[in-house]
């Protein structure tokens, strides 16, 4: 029974679907999701208390990792999950999508301002999250593994805190992102561009929403003993 006491970003690591519940209900569940779910509630005028609950309650507690037990992962295997599942499909993605994110600024942008602003905020996501997985995989998450296996690094709550720090910055600019293309619904007179990349935009931010709450609720956690 999931009670309103229950912390956002531990029902979303206990029952990965919640977050499609979450974030239909706009309840930040990544660098927000240290409060209960009555807390994250209280101001936000879209859900009520126990429709929420409820419909949390009612979800086949499945994981959409099929037979991997995420939370149960050792960290080494976890960072591993999150590179194979995360960092090679966001390279990817920000490689094919930066074209039409530039065409749309091109030939929309005159006449609609804003897309020129989105392209910005686009261009300051994709240099902030190629960085920080470059810093994981080069860096950060070796770290991470020397600890695991007991070579305790001094600066080891320092590295976790920047990673964090990166994830806020991002989210931010997906906060941003969102409110700009207003949810990401294009107007009616966008063309299959237009919806193309407000579609993957949304996609994109769904799957950084998870990559962010993988480490932050589950990878960091795990080191919580050392820090």
């Amino acid at each position: 029974m999931i009670t309103k006491e229950r912390h956002v970003a531990d029902v979303v690591t206990d029952i990965p679907k919640s977050a499609d519940i979450f974030r239909k209900y706009g309840i930040d569940f990544c660098c927000g999701g240290d409060v209960s779910i009555e807390h994250a509630t209280s101001n936000n005028k879209n859900v009520d208390l126990e429709t929420l609950l409820s419909q949390l309650n009612s979800i086949t507690q499945t994981d959409h990792t099929g037979n991997i037990d995420i939370k149960y992962l050792s960290a080494p295997s976890l960072m591993q999950y999150i590179q194979s599942r995360y960092h090679e499909t966001l390279r990817e993605e920000f490689k094919n999508l930066t074209p039409y994110v530039t065409k749309l600024a091109k030939v929309h942008g005159p006449n609609h301002s804003y897309l020129l602003e989105l392209k910005d905020l686009y261009t300051k996501l994709k240099q902030t999250l190629l960085q920080h997985i470059e810093d994981e995989d080069q860096h950060s998450f070796p770290k991470l593994i020397k600890a695991s296996s007991g070579n305790y690094t001094d600066n080891l709550s320092e590295t976790i805190m920047s990673l964090i720090d990166d994830h806020e910055e991002a989210g931010q600019l997906l906060k941003e992102i969102r409110s700009i293309t207003n949810n990401y619904q294009p107007p009616l007179e966008a063309c299959g561009t237009w919806r193309l990349v407000y579609q993957r935009l949304e996609k994109l931010e769904h799957d950084t929403h998870e990559h962010v709450h993988l480490e932050n609720h589950v990878l960091f956690k795990k080191y919580q003993h050392l820090l």
